[in-house]
């Protein structure tokens, strides 16, 4: 047996592994015995027959999977043990013929890079108390949203919604065939301003003509039919109110945006934990410029393009361009590649992230408190689907390592509105 490896780039090889009788034979013929002992064959005791016959009846079967075998034992005993590949190998060729096996294939390796010190970066965190004014914004949203729509015949005012039937004008002013039924404007809504200027004062069968402006910016006249007009009417603020709006946790209006402040809170808080996680991560890969491997950068490209693919056909798009896609997430793809070297070593480096019992049972109690059921419920869950336990333990874990990274990484906090306007406009 003779492997040949070429070094194609610092993460990946190119290996060719040769052998031939010399190396597969002793094993083919071995094998042929063991079955010639299992083989009846008419005419002959069995496990007697010649082998001669044998071979004739099985040897090219038995001769493939003796090649296959051996290609097992050598990435076992040989290539993995020495190379410790990551990733899938790539098979170029693989040919046995006359006795003689060639075996061509590339490899990706760990990269050999040095692991930054957390402590050396510095990312920015969004701090931010609730203000009087975002819980009285959300308290009225939910009076908004706990009350009713009821049919007026009065005139529409700023805060009703209509129900039209529009039609496209031509120059001429003839109607066209671009026309919507059963259109419903809701005043409230930003993106209907034109209509509500246009429509307040209308009632319901009455019969306008609006102007619009189109993408172009170019106006453009339609026909309006009025259906309907609706006003809105908010909740009763009792007790019930407060206690649905709630879960339990308010009976009163200061109860009630109490509660409020402490979601929005808890709201604001998650955010800035998830967005400083992110700026953790980011902040690692830039401090690392190592070669990605060619298996690795396949693999987070394939499961991207995976993504794209329809939930129920797991067809791609019929306008799929796998070319212009990774071109345009190319630089994405390099960083994902990069941060699942980087966290593993970080895993390493932090042994106490290793999941205990303890762990798993606080995510499950956390998390059934949140969806109002029994842990024992969810943990069933879990362990019932594929795959679903490993992907939790990996995020417990995560979560654990990314509690020792914050205290270690220098951060800057910046408030509410120091953040936006840093990080305004960007991705």
């Amino acid at each position: 047996m003779n492997i040949t490896v070429e070094n194609i780039s610092a993460v990946d090889k190119k290996i060719i592994i040769e052998a031939d009788r010399s190396d597969i034979g002793p094993r083919i013929e071995k094998s042929l015995r063991e079955y010639r002992k299992k083989m009846t064959v008419p005419g002959f005791r069995p496990g007697m027959a010649p082998m001669g016959l044998v071979k004739k009846r099985i040897g090219q079967e038995v001769e493939q999977e003796q090649v296959d075998e051996y290609i097992q034992e050598v990435f076992r005993t040989e290539i993995f043990p020495k190379h410790n590949p990551v990733g899938e190998p790539r098979v170029i060729s693989n040919t046995y013929e006359d006795g003689k096996l060639r075996l061509e294939f590339e490899i990706s390796v760990k990269p050999d890079y040095e692991l930054t010190e957390v402590s050396s970066i510095t990312v920015d965190k969004l701090v931010h108390d609730v203000t009087d004014e975002e819980v009285e914004k959300e308290y009225q949203a939910n009076l908004r949203r706990s009350g009713e729509w009821t049919e007026t015949e009065e005139a529409a005012t700023e805060t009703d919604r209509v129900t039209v039937d529009v039609v496209k004008l031509d120059a001429e002013g003839n109607e066209t065939e671009d026309a919507d039924k059963d259109l419903v404007l809701d005043f409230d809504r930003e993106e209907n301003a034109e209509y509500k200027a246009q429509l307040t004062g209308k009632k319901a069968g009455e019969e306008t003509v609006l102007n619009l402006k189109e993408a172009d910016d170019k106006t453009v006249q339609y026909k309006a039919v009025i259906k309907k007009v609706e006003r809105y009417s908010l909740p009763e603020l009792n007790e019930e109110f407060f206690r649905n709006g709630s879960r339990g946790e308010a009976s009163n209006e200061e109860e009630f945006r109490s509660f409020l402040k402490s979601q929005i809170q808890n709201y604001f808080d998650s955010t800035a934990d998830d967005l400083l996680r992110d700026k953790i991560a980011t902040a690692l890969i830039k401090a690392h410029d190592f070669e990605v491997p060619s298996a690795i950068y396949n693999d987070v490209l394939n499961s991207r393009i995976d993504r794209e693919r329809n939930e129920e056909t797991k067809e791609l798009p019929a306008d799929f361009d796998r070319v212009s896609f990774e071109e345009k997430n190319k630089e994405n793809i390099i960083d994902e590649a990069r941060w699942s070297f980087i966290v593993s070593d970080l895993l390493e480096k932090y042994p106490d992230t290793e999941i205990t019992p303890e762990d798993v049972d606080a995510f499950f109690q956390a998390e059934a408190a949140k969806m109002g059921l029994p842990a024992e419920m969810l943990k069933n869950f879990y362990a019932s689907q594929s795959g679903y336990l490993e992907q939790l333990r990996m995020r417990i874990r995560t979560d654990k390592l990314f509690s020792k990274l914050v205290d270690e990484v220098s951060v800057n906090e910046l408030s509410k509105a120091e953040y936006e306007e840093k990080y305004a406009n960007k991705p």
